[in-house]
């Protein structure tokens, strides 16, 4: 029967629905079966049916109207087709003209049956609509039977409780080692056995040395009763001749270290004498100081240099001896190279460059389109003027005869920022004193900044040292 009732389909029943193809530059781009008997509305909306762009399509129209149980046609007089009727095929220009259409007002109208048919043109887009019978859903596709059986059936039970049961073997293993208060190793036992052998345990004595006078074991020497033995004497070890020459060469020059220690102390005792003529007083009167300590001491009055270990001092004129002479505080003697020396000894102080900055009347904007007051950019270069005279200085203390003119060309930004800045002229024969000059006048900010866009500003500044 049921092979039959496959070979005869039956016929379609029921009320008809509303099938609408869109063309569109001569192909179909759209088809659509309305399955519900509805209104059916087209426009530029997205809210729409269909949507259709064009001059004049109103943004949402119901162009298939459902009045009760059938349908109705609107069309519009931008609108143009044709309609199949029970009476034939219409033009809906000339039942508009005609009066078969119903006018209503913003609209004409026409009413459908189930066996209209026709197309109506909007714009660039036609639409081409007819009256059929629903067609019967397609069933869902649906899994074989075997498919069907459902999941837990297919489940492999002995294998999955083996996996369920090794997981919860190991995660509580993990958690374990994770939980355990393990005791940690500490103190001497942390130490390798290795070093704590050479820690821990005693050297062991280094072998006692013997006597090189000691008699051999194997000599017998006869000592008689009532005489003692007496020790003999130990040969004096003999050193090498290296050791030898370095004994020497040591004892040598501790002898001249000793011999200069007490020429320098007779020289202190003869400056720090009272006598008017005092050795340090001889030595410095002259403004400088030798560079040999033996000129020193033939240059100083009423000292000379000691010849014995005693430090006595040998006098020259009316000067004593130093052993049994009183020290002293040390006086000045004027001479006429003293003065000359506490000149030379005054500490130079370096004479200040300093340079001066010529703004005159200053530069004035030469493009933008931006409003900008000069005065603004007048009085920011008289506050940062310190920052611009020190490029000036610096360059200053190399070359004196530094001067000139160095123009900056520079843009003011609405948002207060300087961009666009270089150096137009520079007649110092410097280029770092206009770069630095340039650097210095980037970083300026304006606030507010010029109205209605940017503003290039040109500005002299000339430079000349400080009379």
């Amino acid at each position: 029967m049921t092979m039959a009732m496959q070979a005869f389909p039956t016929k379609p029943t029921g009320p008809k629905v509303l099938r609408i193809g869109i063309i569109q530059s001569g192909k179909i781009v759209e088809e659509r079966i309305v399955r519900g008997r509805e209104t059916v509305t087209v426009g530029s909306s997205e809210k729409n049916h269909f949507v259709v762009q064009g001059e004049g399509v109103p943004s949402s129209f119901e162009l298939f109207q459902r009045v009760g149980d059938d349908y109705i046609l609107n069309f519009t007089d931008q609108m143009s087709g044709r309609v199949g009727l029970p009476g034939g095929v219409q033009d809906l220009d000339r039942m508009r003209e005609g009066g078969a259409a119903r006018n209503a007002g913003a609209h004409w109208q026409i009413k459908l049956s189930d066996t209209s048919r026709g197309k109506v043109v909007i714009a660039a887009t036609t639409l081409l609509f007819q009256f059929v019978f629903l067609p019967p859903a397609q069933p869902r596709p649906q899994l074989p039977a075997a498919a069907r059986a459902g999941f837990v059936r297919s489940i492999d039970w002995l294998f999955t409780t083996f996996m369920v049961f090794t997981f919860m073997t190991m995660f509580g293993f993990i958690v374990y080692l994770e939980n355990a208060d393990w005791p940690l190793a500490s103190g001497i036992t942390l130490v390798p056995a290795e070093f704590a052998e050479i820690v821990f345990e005693e050297p062991s004595p280094p072998p006692e040395e013997t006597d090189d006078a000691e008699e051999s074991p194997s000599e017998d020497k006869t000592v008689a009763p009532d005489e003692k033995p007496k020790p003999e004497p130990k040969q004096p070890t003999q050193r090498p001749d290296n050791q030898r020459d370095e004994a020497a060469t040591a004892q040598k020059t501790a002898r001249i270290a000793l011999e200069a220690s007490r020429a320098a102390e007779a020289l202190i005792v003869g400056a720090l004498s009272g006598a008017v003529d005092g050795a340090l007083i001889d030595v410095l009167a002259g403004g400088a100081v030798p560079g040999n300590a033996r000129d020193v001491l033939e240059q100083a009055e009423g000292v000379g240099v000691a010849t014995s270990a005693s430090g006595t001092l040998r006098e020259h004129s009316g000067g004593g001896t130093g052993s049994g002479q009183t020290l002293a505080s040390l006086s000045a003697r004027g001479g006429p190279g003293t003065t000359a020396a506490q000149d030379e000894g005054r500490k130079v102080v370096e004479e200040a460059v300093r340079g001066r900055i010529d703004l005159g009347s200053g530069g004035g904007d030469i493009a933008g389109s931006g409003d900008f007051d000069a005065t603004l950019v007048v009085q920011k270069i008289k506050a940062q003027i310190s920052a611009i005279r020190s490029c000036y200085e610096r360059e200053l203390k190399s070359n004196p005869t530094l001067a000139g003119k160095v123009t900056i060309q520079f843009t003011i930004e609405e948002r207060g920022t300087v961009s666009g800045v270089k150096v137009s002229d520079n007649t110092t024969g410097s280029p770092p004193v206009g770069t630095c000059v340039a650097n210095a006048i980037q970083r300026f900010r304006f606030n507010p900044g010029p109205d209605g866009g940017s503003v290039t500003f040109s500005y002299p500044f000339v430079f000349a040292p400080q009379g």
